[in-house]
């Protein structure tokens, strides 16, 4: 775990302190990845997981996700989607790099006044997406702070090392593909903060996709056997950020087709009654936790073969460029697609 207290950066004999709202959670992050690895570090920082040699022919995966009271959840929230969606963002990783999950610890600081029972009801949350996707909850700490309920949780995995799927091997020509809908959980979150007016069967859907997510394990083991993958990472930011994850880290571009993006119809219906714009939420809300993947263009036919089973959808092409993901309408025409999806410290 990082203790950041501040970071200093030393300008004409000066100390001048740079805040994390100023540079951003993706800068920060890129500032420590720079940090030199172990020999039995696969790949370190900037991936979905960390991924670390366990005997020649095994990897083991690491992934760490937090969640603060008032930031990733309000005090209404119902406990047991609280603790649902902490481990499912985990799995989610997981399922990004094509893995199978194994064991998890948890970590929770809450005040002296924290209502216990509240607490015990997230964790009955937490069992529960353990008892679905086989996961051992195997230990934790617990810490008081004078602040704002914080859980935080580590998942490992394990898979073989000639499968796993980074995010930096996309190449010039490979399909773009996505798993599922896009925008439920913005429209669940919608719900949560506004009075949007819906009938109970589109409430109940789009707020099941926020609290209790569908992480994509089956289908990230899968994709990881067809051999056809060459990048993959999950929906957690909105496409428009983690898609230029890929594309930056792979040193391609990639051009995503309007009219092809996946929605469902308790979505579209969100959008028409809020007045939300419904490509650019979509595209930016975040939190489907859906797989978001390239395929080599010569192995296309494996992955549709899949289409009858799962869920996909094919949105796009990865093309030569400098890590920018552009948007291309009915008529041809493209655009830069602004990175807007989440951000921890940004505006």
């Amino acid at each position: 775990m990082w203790r950041i207290e501040m970071l200093w950066r030393g300008r004409g004999g000066k100390s001048e302190m740079d805040r994390f709202k100023d540079i951003g959670e993706f800068d920060f992050i890129d500032r420590i990845a720079a940090h030199a690895q172990r020999n039995r570090v696969l790949c370190g920082i900037g991936d979905d997981c960390a991924v670390m040699a366990a005997g020649q022919a095994r990897v083991r995966l690491v992934t760490v996700d937090a969640m603060v009271e008032g930031v990733h959840f309000v005090p209404q929230a119902p406990p047991e989607g609280v603790g649902y969606k902490l481990l499912a963002a985990s799995l989610s990783d997981v399922a990004a790099m094509g893995g199978k999950p194994t064991d998890a610890v948890v970590a929770v600081s809450a005040s002296g006044d924290c209502d216990v029972g509240y607490v015990e009801r997230i964790y009955n949350g937490l069992f529960a997406c353990a008892d679905r996707f086989d996961v051992a909850v195997v230990g934790g700490d617990t810490t008081r702070t004078s602040g704002a309920l914080v859980l935080s949780l580590t998942l490992t995995g394990e898979m073989a090392r000639d499968q796993v799927c980074y995010r930096s091997g996309a190449q010039v020509g490979d399909a773009v593909y996505v798993s599922g809908t896009l925008g439920d959980a913005a429209g669940g979150l919608g719900l949560v903060l506004g009075d949007v007016d819906l009938p109970g069967e589109v409430r109940t859907a789009l707020l099941q996709r926020h609290y209790r997510p569908e992480p994509r394990l089956d289908l990230g083991q899968v994709l990881a056997e067809t051999g056809a993958v060459t990048a993959m990472i999950d929906v957690s930011d909105g496409v428009a950020s983690d898609l230029s994850h890929v594309c930056r880290q792979s040193g391609v571009s990639a051009v995503i087709r309007a009219a092809t993006i996946p929605m469902s119809l308790a979505f579209k219906k969100f959008c028409e009654v809020s007045g939300e714009e419904k490509l650019d939420l979509a595209l930016t809300g975040g939190e489907d936790f859906e797989l978001l993947f390239s395929v080599s263009h010569t192995q296309v036919d494996k992955v549709e073969a899949l289409a009858e089973q799962y869920s996909i959808c094919r949105i796009g092409e990865v093309v030569a460029g400098d890590g920018r993901v552009m948007i291309e309408d009915e008529d041809g025409k493209r655009v830069l697609l602004e990175q807007l999806g989440y951000d921890h410290f940004g505006s």
